[in-house]
């Protein structure tokens, strides 16, 4: 018996997806069969071989790499399970978190669709068609945002003007780059595939000067919701970028790329420091932490790109995304249950909240340090390695990192102390709910232990990431 691999990660899961939608007015049930499908496909990820002979009792299964739909290939070869891997699981998480915090009823129908939308944009083939795909995906995520705020504010339609404007320039620098074979540095016109490339990149990850739709889009919506998108966008979204530099030799050995990586990340990592020092919303401070997060993925890309072993380097990347998932999720909660209690993530609002949610403020707390790579959390080992490799490259970049991780760490302090200040009104006791109370403790230990015990995690990550990135 045959089977089709892009079909069973595409096909299967878009299908599902719809087969929500009439579903979605029992939040509970939508919610539990969303999780339960995440982590079974997260499970089969990990289980099924793609390319060899399986026997299953009486039958020998094969599952096959390849699919053509509409003149195209999607190819998703076994080297390239750890991303499908890391995208369930990070689905099961969050469907999960939703049975305690209130979500707008399309997100788990929206969130499926976009996590399929994304995955078929790195196995699509040519590598550059992808970003109409990750443009489909962005399109779910605009409906899922207004759809909350029932209205189309500034910050997405900066977000879809964005995404918009990235697909023109990346399809016609693919379509530059696929008629080269050879190096384009001896041919006319280089410097405009580069310009092109480096234009549409910018758009599309979120970078200098177009990263303003973070915050501000942060300010309205569903935290929860936010965090989600931002998380599996980013991910797909540099791992597009990755896919295009792996099949694309002579690019990765670009001055113009690594220059790119490092510059936007130093930038980066500047503006989202100074932005979380002075924020007044909570919600815009998760923003600005953001920022800092993708320039930070930015200098670890352009840190592996100038050295010995790239690909080998690169593996970090997925080490990187494990904790930034589960923190994202963690204040995300935590907010939403303070808006859910004043209605408002103004920090001048919030004086005394943290003493009627004290598991999701310790959750928050322990967010904050994991995000800033504090000694003994789970983002530590990556955050020194960024740190040391900068400082015997290029010092002031360096310092651009650390200044980003202190920004962001002070807004959070800020907002810690005004969480815990002792006010009259906030002499009630814990609000929350027992099974709030279960997830975010199950939550906070785990992200602990991986900060205390990092070779529980690390190591099993990193050989994720590194058999994906010496793929062909």
């Amino acid at each position: 018996m045959t089977m089709n691999a892009p079909q069973i990660w595409i096909l299967i899961p878009m299908v599902f997806s719809l087969g929500l939608l009439p579903l979605i007015r029992w939040r509970k049930l939508v919610a539990l069969l969303g999780s339960g499908f995440a982590l079974s496909f997260a499970v089969v990820a990990w289980l099924l071989p793609i390319g060899k002979l399986l026997t299953i009792g009486i039958f020998d299964v094969e599952v096959q790499p390849s699919w053509s739909l509409f003149g195209r290939s999607f190819i998703l070869e076994n080297a390239d399970r750890p991303f499908l891997i890391i995208l369930y699981l990070g689905l099961g998480f969050w469907y999960i978190g939703t049975f305690s915090t209130r979500v707008h009823p399309l997100f788990v129908p929206l969130g499926m669709g976009i996590g399929v939308a994304l995955t078929a944009s790195v196995l699509i083939q040519p590598n550059f068609y992808g970003a109409i795909l990750i443009l489909i995906a962005a399109m779910m995520t605009v409906v899922l945002f207004t759809a909350e705020e029932q209205e189309v504010f500034l910050g997405v339609k900066r977000f879809w003007v964005f995404q918009s404007l990235a697909m023109p320039f990346l399809l016609l620098a693919g379509w530059m780059i696929s008629g080269t074979e050879a190096n384009p540095e001896a041919i006319p016109g280089a410097t405009l595939i580069y310009i092109l490339l480096l234009l549409g990149l910018s758009l599309l990850l979120g970078g200098a000067p177009f990263q303003s739709w973070l915050p501000a889009v942060a300010e309205r919506v569903n935290l929860y919701s936010f965090s989600f998108v931002t998380f599996i966008t980013s991910f797909f979204t540099l791992l597009y970028a990755l896919t295009l530099l792996k099949q694309t030799p002579w690019l990765s050995s670009s001055g113009w790329i690594v220059i790119f990586f490092s510059f936007q990340g130093f930038l980066l990592t500047l503006f989202g420091g100074l932005g979380a020092v002075y924020h007044r919303h909570l919600g815009r401070w998760v923003g600005y932490a953001l920022i800092k997060e993708i320039g930070l993925s930015f200098l670890l890309i352009g840190l592996g790109l100038i050295s010995s072993n790239p690909n080998a380097f690169l593996g970090f990347f997925f080490v990187h995304v494990f904790p930034r998932g589960i923190v994202l999720a963690l204040l995300a909660f935590a907010c939403n249950l303070y808006i859910e209690r004043k209605g408002s993530l103004q920090i001048q609002e919030l004086a005394g909240l943290g003493r009627q949610f004290p598991f999701a403020t310790i959750a928050f707390f322990v967010s904050v340090l994991t995000l800033v790579g504090f000694p003994l959390t789970a983002a530590f080992p990556i955050h020194l390695l960024i740190w040391q490799g900068w400082f015997v490259q290029f010092p002031p970049i360096a310092f651009a990192a650390i200044f980003g991780s202190v920004g962001v760490l002070i807004g959070g302090l800020r907002a810690m102390a005004v969480l815990v200040r002792s006010v009259d009104e906030a002499r009630e006791g814990s609000l929350e709910s027992r099974s709030q109370i279960i997830l975010l403790t199950i939550s906070t230990v785990a992200l602990l232990l991986a900060g205390v015990f990092p070779q529980w995690f690390l190591p099993y990550l990193y050989r994720l990431g590194l058999t994906f990135m010496q793929s062909e």
